[in-house]
């Protein structure tokens, strides 16, 4: 195991050499023509020299990054770019012993250059010292939080206990990269993300809030991951309870992107939908008209909560308080699948019903969405509720 993360980390790290090599400083112009370099002078020349380094390792010319990378470090010797570019084309050439030596000699110009960082943290990871090395990690991605393959190398952290504990404890100080850590999930797979929520999900003491960790939890839910999911929203989103959110509609959002644990509205022409509180002062619930042909999806959260029998209780009303007509609940493994519940309306109630369901049989985390058929009539939603059976 100990041999394979470390070849990954090599790998890696030569790959993030040549992604973070032009992006390290380099001037533009001479990047996109670096045989300018032999046309100016002193540290001119040296920028240009660098940038055909760079040029030529992304191409994966060995030696042409190489010749480039000397001719930088005799131009301007007391640059730690220079040196550590020399280094990389030379991790790249499989001259370790050599790479080695100009890195150390970067490092003693100072620790900003993040080629520099990037071979020290493979070294630290090499060696099992995850928290050193998850220091270089931190420093590369405060300067460049979405240089790629950066997941690759955030990986390696990421795959393991330790690993993971040493990434939080430089995440619990929310550096500038926190926010790219959360949203640019969406290319992981979900064993990868299970692993980062899992770093995410360590630092609950100190909740991050709703916002912050929502991307996370979507991607977590789209992949495939409800549960995990969950978890990570009870553990930052001081909103989240257990069984249904908001069961009174007094915080629906109006525009945000869906969010799995919280209700989303449908949107759809023939539907209008909004909170009872924005037509009567001291109302609750969701008053909702319906047209068109056929009943609407109007509403939907997930429900991720343990396997079994459950009580589920809400309350459909039209504008006389009376039992709403064509107002029905589904539970289904898609946001708009109707699979209606079997309700019972509770004797001598003025819309009051309540269905006996079974979580867990056919998807781990059924959607819970409100239906209504069309009509002239208002109705409104209240009182919803889930409560396990023994």
């Amino acid at each position: 195991m100990a041999r394979s993360l470390s070849r990954l980390a090599m790998l890696g790290t030569v790959a993030a050499f040549a992604a973070l090599a032009l992006g390290n400083g380099l001037d533009r112009a001479s990047a996109k023509n670096p045989q300018l370099a032999r046309f100016v002078p002193g540290f001119l020349a040296a920028e240009a020299l660098r940038s055909a380094a760079a040029v030529a390792l992304q191409a994966g010319d060995k030696s042409l990054a190489m010749a480039a990378a000397e001719q930088a470090v005799i131009a301007d010797p007391i640059d730690p770019r220079s040196t550590a570019l020399l280094g990389a084309t030379q991790l790249a050439a499989g001259q370790n012993v050599k790479a080695d030596r100009s890195f150390r000699v970067a490092a003693q110009f100072g620790w900003r250059d993040p080629l520099t960082q990037l071979y020290f943290m493979n070294a630290a990871l090499n060696a099992g010292q995850m928290q050193l090395a998850a220091l270089r990690i931190d420093a590369v991605l405060r300067q460049a939080p979405d240089f790629p393959v950066r997941d690759m190398l955030l990986a390696q952290f990421e795959a393991t206990p330790q690993g993971r504990a040493a990434l939080a404890e430089r995440l619990a100080l929310r550096p500038a990269w926190t926010k790219s850590y959360l949203q640019h999930a969406s290319m992981l797979e979900l064993p990868a993300l299970r692993n980062r929520a899992a770093v995410v999900g360590s630092l609950s003491a100190k909740p991050w809030g709703c916002d912050a960790v929502s991307p996370l939890v979507v991607r977590l839910v789209l992949a495939g991951g409800p549960l995990e999911a969950r978890q990570l929203w009870q553990g930052h989103c001081p909103a989240a309870v257990p069984g249904i959110a908001d069961p009174h509609f007094a915080a629906l959002p109006v525009s945000r992107p869906p969010v799995p644990f919280e209700w989303n509205l449908v949107g759809s022409g023939d539907v209008s939908a909004m909170p009872a509180a924005q037509s009567r002062a001291g109302a609750s619930g969701l008053l909702v008209r319906v047209g068109g042909p056929t009943a609407q999806p109007v509403a939907w959260q997930m429900l991720a909560v343990p396997a079994g029998r459950y009580r589920l209780s809400w309350t459909a009303q039209d504008s006389s308080s009376k039992p709403a007509i064509g107002a029905q609940l589904s539970l289904s493994c898609n946001p708009t699948g109707r699979i209606p519940v079997e309700v019972e309306a509770l004797a001598g109630s003025n819309g009051q019903f309540q269905a006996v369901v079974s979580i867990g049989e056919g998807c781990a985390a059924p959607f819970l969405t409100l239906w209504q058929a069309p009509g002239s009539e208002e109705v409104r939603f209240d009182d919803l509720t889930l409560t396990r059976l023994p």
